[in-house]
This record gives C-alpha cells, sequence and structure tokens, in this order.
C-alpha cells in the first residue's frame, strides 16, 4: 500500500505557514510524467505547488531548487520561489510502518499557453537569459535531466565538455539499456571526431535552462515569460534554442527577435542535430525504443556531414 502523505503535509505546511494550512486540499495539478505534481488549495489559502516522489527524490529536488535560483538572476523571466524541500515520514494504512516521501513546496503560479502577442515577452527574456555569461562550460553541482543524473564538472573547452560531460555518460547508459554493439559503435566514432569537426564553433558559455522543451515554459497572469523544471549549466545557447524545436516549436516570430540579438552562427542547422542528440539519447535512456529511431537517425547524418568535412 502506498503511504498516506497528505495528512503529514498538512501538518508541515500549518508549521510553515500557519494554521489556516490545516485545511488546505490537494488536487493534481499538471502531467509531470517523472514526478506526482499537486496544487494544494482552500478557501482564503495562497495555493502552493507540489511535486511529490519517493524519498529518493529529495535529491533531485535539491537540484531543481538549485536550478530555480540560479534563473532567478535573470530579472526578465519569472521562476517560482521555492518555500520548502521536505522529506515527510508518512503511514502506511493497515501498518504500523512508516514511509518517507520527498516534497517540492513551490509557488503556485496561474501559467497560460503561449500566443503570438507573447513572442516579445518570449524572445527578450530567452535572449536576457542567454546573455548572462559564465567563466567555464559547466556548473557548480552535477544535477539531473529527467531522471537521469547529470555530469556539469567544469571545463575550458566546449566540445570536451559536450563529449565528456554530455554524449559519453549516455553512451555508457545506453550501453547498459541494451543498445545494440553497431549503433554504440557508430556513436563513439562520432564522438571521437566532435573536436575536430565542430571545432571551428568556440562559443563563450552562457547560463542555459537545459531542458529548454515546450512544456517547461509558460506565461504568467502579466504574459511575462515562466520557466520551471530547469537542467542547467553555462554552455552553447544554442542547446537550449534546438530544444525548443523539439517537441512543439515556438512561433517564428520568437526566434526572428531572438536572433535579431543573438544572431545565428554559420553551422547551427547540423549542431542543432548534434545537440538534440544529447536529447534522444536520453529519451531511448529513460523510456525505451520509441526513441531509438530518432538516435541512431541523428548519429548517421552527423557521421555522414563529418564524412564530408576536412577533419
Amino acid at each position: 500500500m502506498k503511504a498516506n502523505w497528505q495528512p503529514s503535509l498538512r501538518d508541515f505546511l500549518v508549521d510553515l505557514l500557519g494554521s489556516e494550512y490545516a485545511r488546505v486540499q490537494f488536487r493534481p495539478s499538471g502531467t509531470g510524467c517523472i514526478n506526482d505534481t499537486w496544487e494544494a488549495y482552500g478557501s482564503g489559502l495562497q495555493s502552493l505547488f507540489l511535486k511529490t516522489g519517493p524519498a529518493s527524490a529529495h535529491g533531485m529536488y535539491e537540484c531543481e531548487v538549485r536550478g530555480l535560483e540560479a534563473l532567478r538572476q535573470c530579472a526578465a523571466i519569472r521562476v517560482p520561489q521555492v518555500l520548502a524541500n521536505p522529506v515527510l515520514a508518512n503511514p502506511v494504512p493497515g501498518s504500523p510502518e512508516q514511509a518517507n516521501t520527498a516534497v517540492l513546496v513551490l509557488e503556485f503560479i496561474r501559467l497560460r499557453s503561449p500566443s503570438a502577442a507573447d513572442d516579445v515577452a518570449i524572445a527578450d527574456g530567452l535572449a536576457q537569459l542567454h546573455a548572462m555569461p559564465g567563466s567555464a562550460f559547466g556548473f557548480d553541482d552535477d544535477n539531473f535531466i529527467g531522471r537521469t543524473p547529470q555530469v556539469n564538472q567544469y571545463h575550458d573547452d566546449w566540445w570536451t565538455f559536450w563529449c565528456e560531460c554530455r554524449l559519453r555518460p549516455q553512451w555508457r547508459l545506453a550501453q547498459l539499456k541494451g543498445m545494440r554493439g553497431a549503433l554504440l559503435a557508430r556513436l563513439e566514432t562520432l564522438i571521437e571526431r566532435i573536436p575536430a569537426c565542430f571545432g571551428e564553433h568556440q562559443p563563450q558559455p552562457v547560463l542555459l535552462h537545459g531542458d529548454l522543451w515546450s512544456g517547461n515554459l509558460a506565461l504568467d497572469e502579466n504574459g511575462r515569460l515562466c520557466l520551471f523544471d530547469p537542467a542547467v549549466y553555462y554552455g552553447d545557447r544554442e542547446t537550449d534554442i534546438a530544444m525548443t524545436r523539439m517537441f512543439g516549436a515556438l512561433r517564428p516570430g520568437v526566434y526572428a527577435r531572438y536572433h535579431a540579438v543573438h544572431p545565428e552562427q554559420s553551422g547551427a542547422e547540423i549542431r542543432r542535430v548534434l545537440y538534440d542528440l544529447y536529447h534522444w539519447l536520453n529519451h531511448f535512456n529513460l523510456f525505451g525504443v520509441t526513441y531509438l529511431g530518432q538516435a541512431e537517425n541523428s548519429v548517421e547524418s552527423l557521421l555522414k556531414w563529418t564524412e564530408n568535412q576536412s577533419c
């Protein structure tokens, strides 16, 4: 039986926010595939957004907190405030045992999907985020991309970082997940070619959301860009922009205005394939063969491109 975390969380919220939260109720909110997500609500109460998971999720929530704090440095973007990140002991129905539940308590923001009227706010917000410089490629802490650990060891060279901290960890995980040997070998060949074949592109490290698909971007009630569920690090801004096109691209007006600030560089189209490969591999490792075709097609396209280069 699952533990009933609601009484323990209600008591926690009373201690955190006041006795009026003794009447708080919980209802599902959002469609997360990794965590259970809820709205804590009640008459006269300020709603809260909650993520709940097993106790092992606490470390993942801690990484999310640090990512949200990093994004909050950008004044053009609204980021939900973090209120608490406890691990609660909850009774198991019909048993004297206790089960622990990790909880992330956030500000509840009434969100809406983007429209054409929001193109400027989205483009300007992302452009300002991607103007925030770092001293090297990586981040102070490792974090997660979905449920997958993401290595953020600092490197001075972008392509070393991309190969060693992004593609090779996914290669190793794909080997454990049963990816066939021939494709793994092709991927290894590609990784070995990347520094020479892509080395002319030498970006400056800027702050990235890191998991910037359409489901992690919305507008608040005042039309301000909101970002959430980050996997932050300092890297090439093109990686964030590439991912916005993977699962429901933004409107053309967003890209036009964004590139007026950060002009698109030569070779961006093939680098987009390379940057998206990281996410296709991660989706294969998380969700299985549904994403194998995208990963394989990307590897083959990239290898074919490298064979036509003098590198």
